[in-house]
């Protein structure tokens, strides 16, 4: 499968893998969690949980990271659980820092809807939600984007949006590529003489690519920005696609994964209305998820939170806070 660039469940927190499960239909007793005087009810953690592990779409988005279905029907995870879990917690807290500091984000704003979409596997995975989940979400995200702006004093207004995006055309600009991917720097360079021999890319590619999933497709890679292909492939193959000129292989570049024969396919501006998430995230760089990471865990120290003891306990640990299992059963 072609390379899909797409952001991931990033306001989940991370979880610990766990062979155990939790049934979506435990009461053992009527909270999972409390935050101060807030409770999170077992019956709106499994609500969220079956909300979320119904869309396949989406789980398809995070199988990597978490597993979601346990091995009986209608189980989960005990990580998928308590990931769940740990992330509405810190929603909890994130939702009452906001209310003392009367800041927030409009439901309506285009900013926290389009974002939410991209977050949650993008606007057809994010569709396939319920509609009253798909306005949790939307909330969800707009209380972080929020937050976000707050802590790394950015201005993410509509119109500072636009001039930001208007003055960096080169940042929003979709590219789609190819590659054909060698381990070593020689075999690219044979590939490289194929191809300017008059080989076909797209055969070439699915003979001899090293990487299997884009060699399926002709080595097609998929679409994405400048900045997206630098943190997948690095910034020799982000430069090369970037500017080569269209549908002609160029010579071997260094890879994450080895060297690679890229060749462009299009170059387009992304319209302004779907770039927004993407500008928003820019503007952030990646102080935003880091100052949120530490302010959570500094309410966390600060508030009173207690998690039902079938799901495990609350732990904090320098900037991550988090619900770990319960230990597991002597056999």
């Amino acid at each position: 499968m072609p390379m899909r660039f797409r952001r991931k469940y990033g306001v989940m927190l991370p979880a610990v893998l766990t062979a155990g499960l939790v049934a979506s239909g435990c009461t053992t007793t009527p909270y999972a969690a409390k935050v101060g005087s807030q409770v999170i009810s077992v019956a709106a953690l499994n609500r969220e949980a079956s909300d979320l592990a119904s869309n396949s779409a989406f789980v398809s988005t995070i199988s990597q990271s978490v597993q979601v279905k346990g091995s009986g029907t209608n189980t989960y995870t005990t990580s998928f659980m308590d990931t769940v879990l740990g992330r509405r917690i810190a929603l909890v807290l994130i939702q009452q820092a906001l209310n003392k500091l009367r800041i927030g984000l409009s439901t309506s704003s285009p900013i926290a809807i389009l974002t939410a979409e991209q977050s949650y596997g993008g606007p057809q995975a994010f569709a396939a939600f319920s509609k009253s989940y798909q306005r949790q979400l939307i909330a969800d995200t707009a209380d972080i984007t929020a937050l976000e702006a707050y802590l790394t004093k950015t201005n993410i207004s509509i119109p500072a949006l636009r001039s930001f995006y208007s003055a960096h055309p080169e940042q929003f600009t979709q590219i789609c590529s190819y590659h054909i991917l060698s381990s070593t720097l020689s075999a690219s360079q044979k590939i490289y003489a194929q191809l300017q021999a008059g080989a076909n890319f797209a055969q070439l590619a699915k003979a001899q690519s090293a990487d299997s999933a884009s060699a399926q497709a002709g080595g097609y890679l998929g679409c994405g920005t400048y900045a997206q292909y630098q943190n997948a492939f690095g910034t020799a193959f982000a430069n090369t696609v970037a500017s080569a000129p269209l549908n002609k292989p160029q010579p071997p570049v260094a890879e994450k994964s080895g060297y690679g024969v890229a060749m462009a396919g299009s170059r387009s501006l992304i319209p302004f209305q779907q770039a927004i998430p993407s500008v928003v995230a820019t503007l952030f760089g990646s102080a935003g998820s880091t100052a949120v990471g530490s302010f959570v865990s500094g309410l966390a120290k600060a508030a009173n939170i207690r998690v039902n003891p079938a799901y495990g306990s609350y732990k904090i640990s320098g900037t991550t806070a988090q619900v770990v299992p319960p230990p597991t059963p002597a056999p």
